[in-house]
């Protein structure tokens, strides 16, 4: 038997990596605005392929500016 390293988020998810476990709680604090702006006029990213890129760099900017405030 060996001791194991993991991560849990605020709503329950393991992660065995820690930066996986903070963009995901990233996306659960903002995910309500993320998805508001998804799916406004001044997205223009519609389809899901596109929109999930679209996500995932929000995610990562919100997960920067946190990282690097000055």
């Amino acid at each position: 038997m060996k001791t194991i390293s993991a991560f849990q988020t605020s709503d329950g998810k393991i992660f065995a990596i820690e930066s996986e476990a903070q963009r995901y709680e990233k996306f659960l604090q903002h995910r309500n605005v993320v998805e508001d702006f998804l799916n406004s006029e001044l997205n223009n990213y519609k389809n899901f392929a596109q929109k999930s890129i679209a996500r995932n760099t929000v995610i990562n900017w919100e997960l920067w500016k946190t990282k690097n405030a000055k």
